[in-house]
Formats: C-alpha cells, sequence, structure tokens
C-alpha cells in the first residue's frame, strides 16, 4: 500500500493558490499604502511632523477726510495650547486647564461648561477638538487678555507645556458713539458664517470680523491676509526649528469723506433742536414729539457724504475687545433703535422737501409758467366723481396755511412751502383754464418718472451695510395692496411728499443735490484707499 504523501494533488494547489492570493492581496496593500495613498500618508505625517501657527494681519485702519482716527489697533494677547505638547497624565492636564482657567476666564473642563444658564466651550473640549484634526496645531483658548496675565502665563509657561502666548491686535474706536452707525465693530464670526470665511482663510475660533458699518462692509480689503509660521516639532510638541514663514499682509487703510468735526457739530445741533422742539410739544400737547433725527451733508459737487448723524447712537467702542452682552441688550431693546442707522435704514414720508422734486418734473414737462400765479385760499376741494353734486363726498385738501397764501408762483410757492399750489400743478385742478395749467397737471406717472431717476425708490449703493430702498408707489403697487384704483386725491398727496411715498434720508438729501447741482452722484463715504 502506498502511504498517503501530505499537500499533494488539489491540496497542494489549494495552498499555492492561498499562498499567491495573500502574496497579491500584502503587494496590493503595500502599493496602496506606498503609492497610491502616498499623498493622504504623507500629509498626516507631516501634520503630526509640523506646526502651523498662524499670524494675524494689521487690520486697516479708519480715518476722516483730514487723516483724525475713526477705527485703529491696540496690542493685545492670545492664549494658544498645541495638544501634543501636554502631559499625557489626564491629572496633569487638568491641573493645566485649571490654572489657565484660573487665568483667562474660560471653564477647565467639559463638566463645568454651564456658566450662567450659558454653555460656554471649556479648555478640555477645544483641545480634545484641536487633538483629533491636528495634534501639533496651536489651539486657540482665549483672545484678547490682559497684558499682565499673559505675561503671567509666559512665566508659567515652563510647568504648563504645550501653553503658550502670543500677540494680536484688537480694535479701538476713539470717536465712539458719534461715528458708530458709519464706522460699525466687529465680532466673533458666527455658525452660519463659519463654513464660508473658513475657505476664505479667517479661524472661526478667534478670528473677528465687521458686523455693521464701514468694518463690514470693507471687510475684504481692512482684513488683509493671514501669515503663517511653519515649525518642525518633535514627539513631545517642542519646536526643532522653524521650516518656514509666510508674512501677513496687513488690510488697507481707508480715509473716508467724513469731516469729524462737522460730525460733531452736526450731531450737538440735533440734539439741542431736539430738546428745543420737545419742551415745546411739552408745554403744548403734553407729550414729546420725537426722539429720533438723521442729520446729513452732502457735498453737491461730488456725492461725498461729510457729514452722516443718526441720533440716538450707541457706543461701538464697547464692542471694541469683545461683545459687551448687557449694554448689547440694551440698546437692542431701546425703543429708538439706536442701533439701526436711521440715515439709510429707516423710511419716512418725505414732506416739503418732495416739493423740489415736483417742481423740477413741472418745469421739465413745461406744466405751468413759472411766473404764473395760482390762488391758495386755504385749502382745495375735490369732488367725488360719483356723486360730484354732493358736497358732503367731497374730499377737502388742506394747506398748512389754513388762511391761504393767496396768488403765488413757483417761487413763492416754494419760499411759503405752499401745499395748495403743489396740489395744483401736481394733479391738476379744473377750475384754472388749461391756458394757465396744463389740465391734470404733472400726473403721477410723470411724477414716478422724475422722482426714480433722481434716486427714490431705490438703493443708492453708499458703502453701508443696512441700506433699504423705500417706496415710490404708483397705479399697480395700490392696486395690489389696497385693491383700489389711484385718484386724484392720492397724486396731489404724492406731489407734496405725503400718502404712500417712504424714503430713507440719504435718498432725499441725494435727490435735492441732483436738483441743486445737475448732476446725480451715488453718495459716496470712501474718499480712498491708504495702501
Amino acid at each position: 500500500m502506498r502511504e498517503s504523501q501530505p499537500f499533494q494533488g488539489w491540496r497542494l494547489t489549494f495552498f499555492q493558490g492561498v499562498m499567491v492570493a495573500v502574496f497579491l492581496l500584502f503587494t496590493f496593500r503595500m502599493f496602496d499604502l506606498q503609492v497610491a495613498q502616498y499623498d493622504v500618508w504623507r500629509a498626516e505625517a507631516d501634520e503630526n511632523r509640523f506646526s502651523e501657527l498662524p499670524i494675524a494681519a494689521n487690520r486697516g485702519v479708519i480715518y476722516d477726510r483730514y487723516d483724525r482716527l475713526l477705527a485703529g489697533n491696540a496690542p493685545a494677547y492670545i492664549v494658544y495650547i498645541v495638544p501634543a505638547g501636554l502631559p499625557s497624565a489626564i491629572t496633569e492636564r487638568y491641573a493645566i486647564y485649571n490654572r489657565i482657567s484660573a487665568l483667562v476666564d474660560v471653564p477647565p473642563t467639559i463638566q463645568n461648561e454651564l456658566v450662567n444658564g450659558e454653555l460656554v466651550r471649556s479648555i478640555e473640549r477645544m483641545v480634545d477638538e484641536g487633538e483629533r484634526i491636528a495634534p501639533f496645531r496651536p489651539v486657540p483658548i482665549a483672545a484678547d487678555i490682559d497684558r499682565g496675565v499673559a505675561l503671567q502665563i509666559r512665566e508659567e509657561a515652563i510647568e504648563m507645556p504645550g501653553v503658550s502666548v502670543d500677540s494680536i491686535a484688537v480694535r479701538e474706536y476713539p470717536s465712539g458713539e458719534l461715528t458708530a452707525h458709519i464706522i460699525g465693530y466687529m465680532g466673533p464670526i458666527g455658525a452660519a458664517e463659519t463654513e464660508r470665511l473658513s475657505a476664505l482663510g479667517y479661524n472661526a475660533a478667534f478670528d473677528r470680523v465687521g458686523y455693521d458699518g464701514i468694518e463690514a462692509y470693507l471687510e475684504t480689503e481692512l482684513s488683509g491676509q493671514r501669515g503663517i509660521e511653519r515649525r518642525e516639532v518633535d514627539v513631545a510638541g517642542e519646536v526643532v526649528q522653524r521650516v518656514g514663514y509666510e508674512s501677513p499682509k496687513a488690510g488697507k487703510s481707508v480715509r473716508l469723506t467724513i469731516d469729524l468735526d462737522l460730525q460733531t457739530a452736526a450731531q450737538q445741533a440735533l440734539v439741542d433742536q431736539l430738546e428745543i422742539m420737545n419742551a415745546e410739544a411739552l408745554q403744548t400737547t403734553g407729550v414729546v414729539q420725537s426722539e429720533v433725527g438723521v442729520v446729513i451733508a452732502l457735498d453737491p459737487r461730488n456725492g461725498e457724504i461729510l457729514a452722516m448723524v443718526s441720533y440716538p447712537s450707541y457706543d461701538n467702542s464697547r464692542f471694541a475687545r469683545a461683545i459687551d452682552g448687557e449694554y448689547y441688550f440694551e440698546v437692542l431693546e431701546d425703543p429708538r433703535t439706536p442701533l439701526v442707522n436711521h440715515a439709510i435704514g429707516s423710511l419716512y414720508p418725505p414732506g416739503s422737501a418732495w416739493k423740489l422734486i415736483t417742481a423740477a418734473g413741472v418745469l421739465e414737462e413745461d406744466i405751468i409758467d413759472p411766473t404764473q400765479q395760482l390762488f391758495d385760499p386755504g385749502d382745495l376741494i375735490v369732488a367725488n366723481q360719483f356723486a360730484p353734486n354732493e358736497p358732503a363726498a367731497s374730499q377737502r385738501f388742506v394747506c398748512w396755511n389754513r388762511e391761504g397764501h393767496q396768488n403765488l408762483n413757483m417761487v413763492g410757492a416754494i419760499a411759503q412751502s405752499c401745499n395748495v399750489y403743489f396740489y395744483q400743478v401736481g394733479g391738476g385742478n379744473p377750475a384754472v383754464s388749461e391756458f394757465a395749467l396744463r389740465p391734470g397737471g404733472l400726473g403721477i406717472d410723470n411724477l414716478i418718472r422724475y422722482a426714480t431717476s433722481l434716486g427714490i425708490g431705490t438703493e443708492l449703493g453708499v458703502q453701508l451695510p443696512g441700506e433699504i430702498a423705500g417706496r415710490m408707489p404708483d397705479r399697480r403697487w395700490k392696486r395690489i395692496v389696497y385693491g383700489e384704483n389711484w385718484s386724484t386725491g392720492d397724486t396731489y398727496n404724492a406731489a407734496f411728499g405725503q400718502g404712500y411715498i417712504v424714503v430713507t434720508p440719504l435718498q432725499l438729501i441725494t435727490s435735492v443735490q441732483a436738483i441743486v447741482g445737475g448732476t446725480l452722484y451715488q453718495p459716496t463715504l470712501v474718499k480712498d484707499f491708504l495702501d
């Protein structure tokens, strides 16, 4: 009998096949690791071997037209922790977290994150998140700490491995509430903006961005470009050598068209006038007339804004280093809405200043000879077209002077701000001869055409966020909103800036500037960039 031989026949073939398969699998895996995924593993190895320290760029400075400082930079300090540099023992780590927490007022551990009923990210959480992503990359723990605290941490750094302090710049606003609506302020990157701004190189953990005013509108120009110091580190997280350096690029500084002296005088004049007006109103009616006002000074030669006061204002210096929560909610809940720039963000009936727009259209369309006089008895009665013989159904449109201005030409009507004159030239008066006044007057369609050509009903593009368009209503608008046709009375109201028309103060002064100077300029706050 022949003895059985192991690993012969099909058994040998099977064993050889298994060995070949294992070899091929091993070869494929080696190829995958060393060739196909070389860049991935090399990047991860470099991330563990190299540390990148971001270097903040100096933010551009903001000046008034005469180079007086409106927004500048002041030195401050930021605390970092390199996760790989921390002790491995959790008790030693907690000791470091507790010491840093005592100095910078950030919760030390995850179990301490509930502070006054609010969740505040702890040092432990920030370090853990950073360690999972890149253990050798510095994690910002607290920004804008006091110089004394920074020096204290530096002195104790030998006993707190992985902890370091670097200098940064924070914003200062020497003109405060005087220019707050123009300059704005800065704040932390919100959750909704984190992804977009991170793609642009911002660090949501400690970078701040413009929240309002020029700070927000010119964020890209002012912010500059961050630099990077690339370091090689050992297994303990200690720096071996600096292997790369990209210098930060400072943001552009900007000179505004604002004259700080004129801004100061305009605000004081507004406050004084409000006090006088409200004192008189209290005596006669017992009610304050208004606690909100706007002053704008515009150069008619070029559209430069020399002063823009929105009152009341807020103190943006309270937000320069960090958002003062208590103060923020105080101004947020103020019924006078001091956070709103009323010059561009609130709508008002334009009133008698609108008569210049109507007058411009009337002259251009040759509706009446400007020397032709019209009679103002103090009111204008418009019969109801469906009941012309019923006086009770008629509408009465009054002049502010109930006794009337009597006979006035266009110059006199503008000088006396006569409502009745503008009712007639704006919407017509059947009682006046067609040889003296074109039937129907200027009409709403022509008034809309001239008003919109002067910037009414559209955003003007001033370099500030929060501008709104206003409203120049037409026939279609009234049918949609009220389900009614446009009437002669609507045109009368529109002719002197009442009814459904609402504008921003900036729109109104821009239209007047165009009439005065003959050219419609886009209003601007930016004179030039300095670098």
